[in-house]
């Protein structure tokens, strides 16, 4: 298939159906994760040992997100080979989906710290098997002219899965085992809408894809090209920052500044849904005039700056008030960057049959973070910093992303 040929998109209806439920499948896939590392894995940890709660979090992310980092370049190379009747990426986006759903059992049923680390394993094993085809569908399948118009509203995937995720840990069940039971229902009704209106054909011979050449090898050749790796320096530490205020948001509200009398998942689910109304108004405005939208280098570049201006202030935040309004500056670079994040990474892949393969590798910017993140916060946190000292870590992250961002080339004319 070339760039940009989308056999279904020649028509309206359908392409509506499948871009919506595709947003729907990344939604859930994000809640399905968002909800489990910022609350439901960092309780478990607590309960575990409370006096070690950061160093066994840390240990099982930086473990899972190794896991991560191969497992979405393995299972992305694996579905570009797929010659299923029923398509290259679906079954995998199915399987993936299961998997996941019984990853969260034996992270329920893990009981010391070692089983904790080996359940955070297998759920990161069992969510890219879903990931990984799920993101190569977007160079797949979405045409050039819609990029920003997608982008920007799958950019409101992980703030707003934050956001709901939250929000449900709060108000909903208050028990591990139904709260997990109420991220799998959700995500296997999405997954299930996907696979039933995705009509991926099956592949007519067998996929012939074609190597790089040259002295960095076949894995490594995307990275000759100054754009690809630009995007993926940027998106490396993007993701870091992120990982760093989320991941360990609920102990910056218990251990640093709160919401007095109100419990810590209160007091994350309003930062997070303060930060998701600037998300929604940026990502909004950038899915209405998408199609007008040719640069987004600039657009990613403002992102990266908001993002580190407001963890400064999470940093240096003397009350509660401040935090919030930090978040809510938070949320406007979130939604900017996040707007424009996946058309920046399907613009600089290399016009090559491989893009399971090498969106799997710009997956390893994100995948990477999880495992730098951690490692990051316990080295801090030995070094005798408290939790504020994350967060300007994470602005250093934001700023330098804000320096490779603006290294960026706009066209496209550039070979591999």
């Amino acid at each position: 298939m070339e760039e940009g040929e989308v056999s279904s998109f020649s028509h309206p209806r359908r392409t509506r159906l499948i871009v919506a439920a595709y947003l729907v499948l990344f939604l859930a896939a994000f809640i399905g994760l968002a909800p489990l590392f910022q609350i439901i894995a960092p309780l478990h940890a607590a309960g575990l040992d409370t006096d070690s709660k950061t160093e066994i979090l840390s240990r099982a992310m930086f473990w899972g997100a190794i896991t991560a980092a191969g497992a979405n370049v393995v299972m992305g190379t694996i579905s570009d080979r797929t010659t299923s009747r029923f398509g290259r990426r679906r079954p995998w986006i199915a399987l993936g989906a299961l998997l996941t759903v019984l990853s969260y059992v034996g992270i329920w049923q893990s009981s010391t710290p070692a089983e904790f680390v080996w359940a955070l394993i297998g759920f990161q094993l069992a969510f890219n098997v879903l990931v990984a085809p799920l993101s190569a569908v977007f160079a797949d399948r979405v045409p050039i002219a819609l990029r920003s118009t997608v982008s920007a509203m799958l950019g409101l995937s992980y703030p707003l899965a934050v956001a709901l995720g939250s929000s449900l840990m709060a108000l909903g069940p208050q028990y591990e085992l139904s709260r997990l039971a109420l991220l799998a229902g959700i995500l296997l009704g999405a997954a299930a809408l996907f696979v039933a209106v995705f009509d991926e054909a099956a592949p007519q011979r067998k996929v012939s894809l074609p190597s790089y050449t040259g002295r960095t090898g076949s894995l490594l050749a995307p990275f000759r090209s100054r754009n690809f790796t630009i995007v993926w320096l940027g998106r490396l530490l993007i993701a870091t920052g992120y990982a760093l205020v989320s991941v360990y948001l609920l102990f910056f509200v218990t251990d640093a500044v709160g919401w007095p009398r109100h419990a810590p998942e209160r007091s994350h689910a309003v930062l997070t849904g303060v930060a998701l109304v600037s998300v929604v108004i940026v990502a909004s405005v950038m899915a209405l005039f998408g199609t007008r939208i040719v640069q987004r280098q600039a657009i990613a570049l403002a992102g990266a700056v908001a993002l580190c201006l407001a963890t400064i202030a999470l940093a240096i935040a003397p009350s509660w008030t401040v935090v919030v309004f930090a978040f809510a500056i938070y949320g406007l670079g979130q939604g900017a960057y996040g707007s424009v994040e996946m058309g920046l990474m399907a613009d600089a892949l290399p016009k090559q049959n491989n893009r399971g393969r090498d969106m799997g590798l710009n997956n390893l910017a994100v995948a990477l973070p999880q495992a730098m993140a951690p490692l990051s916060a316990t080295i801090i946190e030995r070094m005798g910093f408290n939790i504020r000292g994350l967060y300007i870590a994470a602005a250093a992250c934001f700023a330098a992303a804000a320096v490779i961002t603006s290294l960026f080339r706009s066209s496209r004319t550039e070979k591999m």
